[in-house]
């Protein structure tokens, strides 16, 4: 199974996030009035593709979720 790790962006613009999702961002929630979107990336390229997506022009800030991801196990 994949670790993965939850990521939130704050962003100026929404059209950003067509490019965190090509930075390798699985998008779950986007919204745009309060100018952020959360997902989730491979845990192994955290940091690498956090540091990506810092870089972006409209990036405002990149956090790490409090939400642990191994809690959404759905086997049974």
């Amino acid at each position: 199974m994949v670790k993965r790790k939850g990521i939130i962006v704050y962003f100026q613009n929404k059209k950003v996030a067509k490019e965190v999702e090509k930075a390798g961002v699985h998008i779950t929630y986007l919204n745009p009035k309060a100018n952020y979107l959360s997902g989730y990336v491979d845990a192994e390229q955290f940091d690498k593709i956090r540091k990506q997506i810092q870089k972006f022009r409209q990036v405002r800030k990149v956090d790490e979720s409090l939400v642990e991801m191994d809690e959404f196990d759905f086997k049974e």
